[in-house]
């Protein structure tokens, strides 16, 4: 157990050492990482507490293009009524923007400005699971080379027996993971416990 433990956080570390953002855009890498959104936390009269969360995990398929799935889930919940949950599955894609192509500088040129749209299904409590379209727009910045903060501004709705539609704005974080630095960090870090192994025998 503790040959795992340790395995998997030189992992993490040895994928925290990188030198440039723009790597972490390109073929090859895995998105993995989540959104929040309607976020409220009534005080006083209100009583109300809402809450979207919005787990993703994606693939760039080329330089800056990342294909992936997203799975919406959320809750309202306001005194003396029973909650709304809110439930779906969908599609992503995802474009990263060069600074060239917006021809300005990007702050301490860590970030990077992108466009998402998608699809999928959606539904809530009581209502039937409808279709479900999003886009937007939003800014990565890098706070290391491998996670990015994100605020996404999207638009999105759910066409169905219940249609809903509106704007919103979304916040969280994203981690970057080159699939060719996962392997042979890994076989590295393998090969190295075998040997320890091998030497305390």
């Amino acid at each position: 157990m503790k040959k795992v433990i340790f395995s998997v956080m030189a992992l993490a570390g040895c994928l925290a050492v990188t030198t440039k953002a723009d790597a972490q855009l390109q073929k090859g890498t895995f998105l993995v990482g989540g959104q929040l959104a309607n976020i409220n936390f009534g005080l006083g009269s209100s009583n109300s507490v809402s809450l979207d969360i919005s787990p993703k995990v994606g693939y760039f398929i080329q330089n800056n293009l990342a294909l992936g799935l997203e799975v919406p889930l959320g809750f309202t919940a306001i005194k003396g009524i029973d909650p709304t949950f809110r439930y779906g599955i969908g599609a992503f894609g995802r474009y990263y923007f060069a600074p060239k192509e917006f021809n300005i500088d990007n702050i301490l040129n860590r970030g990077r400005f992108f466009g998402e749209a998608g699809v999928g299904i959606a539904g809530q409590t009581d209502v039937e699971v409808g279709f479900n379209i999003k886009v937007g727009a939003g800014y990565a910045y890098f706070i290391t080379p491998n996670v990015a903060l994100e605020t996404l501004v999207r638009y999105q709705g759910t066409y169905g027996t219940g249609n809903t539609s509106g704007l919103g704005i979304n916040l969280g974080f994203q981690i970057h993971l080159p699939s060719k630095k996962i392997k042979s960090e890994y076989y590295q870090i393998k090969k190295d416990v075998e040997t320890k192994r091998t030497g305390e025998e």
